[in-house]
């Protein structure tokens, strides 16, 4: 990442910041950790449990960033970076904001969660983490220019996040049940598949939302 495009994520992740958007998705997900926080939980299921919230909130933050900048100050980025560079830097922004909530979620399960070993927390946070791409995925082909109504696009943003954590070919479902099987006495047996096949959703989302950004210039 060059000088210029950090900055450029610097901007969007600033803008974010002041217009306080991130806040909803971001209280929602503290007050589900809380709740889940007094359950006595194992490690297993309060990583499960904290990823399938993640997932959805990760959704919700990256239609919301890619929708907060004006008109005219979206125009002049994409003129002075490009489109497409604009784009992917609104998701990367979108994406750190995530891993924040991420890492929360992590500490929560680690220390209100019992009976967990190393292998399990690796899958824990390896599962944070697909939840988090997958989120960002859902949210970028919901978003302007893909999706301009603000309603067709919350909608969307709740229908694909709902499908990418019930859908049995989601790698973000696949490994959320594998840790939902160690908490009920079972083995762990994480999917090895679901990492590449989460990076290859996300990628073929982001490169969808950054073509579109090329086509709709503002």
């Amino acid at each position: 990442m060059n000088t210029r495009t950090f900055a450029v994520v610097r901007y969007y992740a600033t803008l974010f910041a002041g217009s306080q958007r991130w806040l909803a998705p971001a209280l929602l997900y503290g007050i589900v950790l809380a709740i889940d926080s007094t359950g006595g939980d194992t490690a297993a299921d309060a990583f499960a449990y904290s990823a399938a919230f993640l997932l959805p909130v990760a959704a919700w933050m990256t239609r919301s960033m890619l929708t907060t900048e004006p008109a005219e100050s979206a125009a002049m980025v994409a003129t002075l970076v490009g489109p497409v560079r604009a784009r992917l830097a609104a998701l990367t922004a979108a994406t750190c904001y995530a891993l924040l909530c991420a890492v929360l979620g992590a500490v929560v399960a680690l220390t209100a969660g019992s009976h967990g070993g190393g292998s399990t927390t690796a899958a824990g946070l390896v599962t944070e983490l697909l939840c988090v791409l997958l989120g960002t995925a859902a949210g970028a082909v919901a978003a302007p220019p893909l999706v301009r109504p603000t309603g067709w696009g919350v909608l969307l943003v709740g229908l694909l996040s709902l499908g990418l954590l019930i859908a049995r070919f989601s790698p973000a479902d696949a490994a959320i049940r594998s840790l939902t099987a160690v908490s009920n006495g079972g083995a762990l047996h994480f999917p090895y598949w679901a990492p590449p096949f989460a990076l290859v959703i996300t990628a073929v989302a982001w490169a969808g939302a950054a073509h579109a950004a090329t086509r709709h210039v503002p």
